[in-house]
């Protein structure tokens, strides 16, 4: 399925598809007739769809209910007429391994990194999201973080959180600061955003060939609903 530019998708099973917006960062979570809706409209083949599913006995008023979902992608910014003009291959991030990586013990010249990596990360995140995932893309350059590096920049993160602050220091900004720690070791990891169904969740992580980091306590993996990446920066290669 083709996606508009700036939207990536993760296909949660189920029938379920997470679909995130870079322009504001917003989420939609999708059935599988608000999925079928979507890549008709994309793909011109609206009135085909709208007739196949009235076939199929789809309960009530089939144009109505396409109606109603179109526009609510277009509200989203999922769907509009350039977008239609000019969509892209598919958005969907290669399987990213979700098996969390314990955390290591860090010393004070990795939290003092640390401190420094938190203060960026909270400058960065004022940005939109867009330019947020632009900014990372630049570490592609770095070889990627050795687990034990990655493990110690990750334990140190939320040792170093102050309690003063009083804006929101969540999955999003720890993630980030851990991912611009290990930047400042000059190695590289990688920011994912993903989402889960049932319920419907998002959630941030860092990654790197050997697990995940961010994923523990309620935000634990679970193979009955697990996390799904939708988007990385820096961009993931598929032999990583």
């Amino acid at each position: 399925m083709r996606v508009p530019p700036g939207v990536h998708r993760a296909d949660l099973g189920g029938g379920s598809l997470a679909v995130l917006a870079l322009r504001d960062g917003t989420w939609q979570w999708m059935n599988e007739a608000t999925e079928r809706i979507w890549s008709a409209a994309l793909s011109g083949t609206l009135p085909e769809t709208a007739e196949r599913m009235r076939s199929e006995g789809m309960p009530g008023d089939v144009e109505e209910i396409v109606f109603d979902t179109v526009g609510r992608l277009e509200r989203a910014g999922l769907l509009t007429d350039a977008d239609r003009g000019s969509a892209q291959l598919p958005a969907q991030l290669p399987v990213l391994t979700t098996v969390a990586v314990p955390c290591a013990r860090c010393g004070p010249g990795m939290r003092m990194l640390a401190r420094v990596g938190l203060a960026l990360a909270l400058t960065v995140m004022r940005l939109p999201l867009r330019a947020r995932m632009w900014l990372l893309g630049g570490l592609r350059v770095l070889p990627l973080a050795p687990p034990g590096l990655a493990a110690s920049a990750a334990a140190a993160v939320p040792l170093i959180r102050p309690s003063w602050w009083p804006g929101r220091i969540a999955c999003m900004e720890v993630s980030l600061a851990t991912v611009l720690t290990i930047a400042l070791c000059g190695r590289r990891a990688y920011w994912v955003l993903g989402a889960r169904r049932m319920p419907n969740e998002a959630h941030a992580w860092v990654w790197t060939p050997a697990g995940a980091h961010g994923l523990s306590g309620r935000d634990a993996d679970d193979e009955r609903r697990p996390w799904v990446g939708a988007a990385a920066a820096p961009p993931v290669n598929s032999h990583e």
